[in-house]
């Protein structure tokens, strides 16, 4: 059976700031008046509006489809990104295309937080221990 590709697809919007008065000319100019939101999605299939995406991953091939957004990155850097910031969608997916990746890489973010300095070793992190439960379940 031929495994299908999977695609990670992010697209970003600008937005103001709460309480940023739009009216005034100028007002996008100012960084200190947007806010980003992020907009992830899994998918199978790649629709033709995917590919103004400004990041797209296919996690089935582990590779970088296009990325305007972090241009110069590796699929591991990106899929990081990703993965620390949306665990439990991206390590359930992963857990049943690849388990061994997604360890590999559960175990890479541990060591760095093990290594780190004692305050941020005092931090919950949690993402980890949802990445290993993933990847255990498989």
């Amino acid at each position: 059976m031929k495994i299908k590709n999977i695609f990670l697809i992010a697209q970003y919007f600008q937005k103001p700031k709460d309480h940023v008065n739009t009216s005034v000319a100028g007002w996008m100019k100012n960084p200190e008046n947007i806010r980003w939101d992020e907009q992830v999605s899994i998918a199978t299939k790649m629709k033709t509006r995917d590919m103004n995406a400004q990041v797209v991953l296919n996690l089935s091939t582990k590779q970088i489809v296009r990325n305007t957004f972090q241009s110069g990155k590796e699929f591991d850097e990106v899929f990081r990104y990703f993965l620390e910031n949306y665990p439990q969608y991206i390590a359930q997916t992963m857990s049943m295309l690849d388990p061994d990746y997604l360890t590999n890489v559960a175990s890479q973010i541990q060591s760095e937080l093990d290594s780190a300095p004692p305050e941020i070793q005092d931090a919950v992190f949690v993402e980890a221990e949802i990445i290993d439960e993933k990847a255990q379940t498989v």
